[in-house]
């Protein structure tokens, strides 16, 4: 137990980080787009490079079993690879890494599956619903499901159909919200936690 407690502290703490990096990045591509400033794709790429490699570390402290840890060590370096082939040979800086954008997203799905059963699993029972990182992981699995379909094929319909993107752009700040609502949700469900066990 005091294990799950102390790996959740570090996920948790990895979660704020990469909730002020993401609203940094957010921040700058959006006076980036308002002044017409020019393409926003080379913070998004880099930002992509970040934020799939820092959700496997975040449930990397809650997978105890060898091989769903070894998962997230090869999808490192699988990203690793990647940036290297995507910035210098396939996309270069200014498209967007629709490739590893595709990839990470099924890493994400397979990370939150991976959380669900570890949960299940346990032989003490208890609510998911208050099980460190499930509500992160509930959001996170349904944004990346929704998002999966728009980023293998992003690059062809940025030049082909801009009207579809525009809608689908509803879709994506819609499950962001979902996304955010339920990780602050999670925040409070395991203050309530600790304070009660204090």
């Amino acid at each position: 137990m005091l294990l799950i407690k102390r790996a959740s502290r570090i996920s948790y703490k990895l979660l704020l980080l990469f909730l002020l990096i993401t609203f940094l990045n957010e921040s700058i591509c959006l006076y980036i787009k308002t002044n017409e400033l020019g393409s926003t794709y080379i913070f998004y790429n880099f930002y992509y490079y970040f934020r799939f490699p820092v959700l496997g570390a975040m449930f990397l402290y809650f997978f105890k079993n060898k091989f769903q840890r070894i998962f997230i060590y090869l999808f490192w370096v699988f990203s690793g690879i990647l940036f290297v082939l995507n910035f210098f040979d396939l996309y270069g800086l200014h498209r967007l890494h629709s490739n590893y954008l595709l990839s990470g997203g099924i890493f994400t799905i397979t990370l939150c599956l991976i959380h669900f059963y570890n949960i299940l699993r346990k032989s003490k029972r208890q609510n998911p619903l208050t099980a460190p990182f499930f509500a992160v992981a509930t959001g996170l699995f349904f944004f990346f499901l929704g998002m999966l379909p728009f980023f293998g094929i992003i690059n062809l319909l940025l030049k082909k159909d801009i009207i579809f993107v525009a809608e689908y752009l509803v879709l994506i700040k819609s499950l962001s919200i979902f996304l955010y609502s339920v990780i602050g949700i999670d925040f409070f469900i395991q203050w309530k936690q600790l304070k009660s066990e204090h």
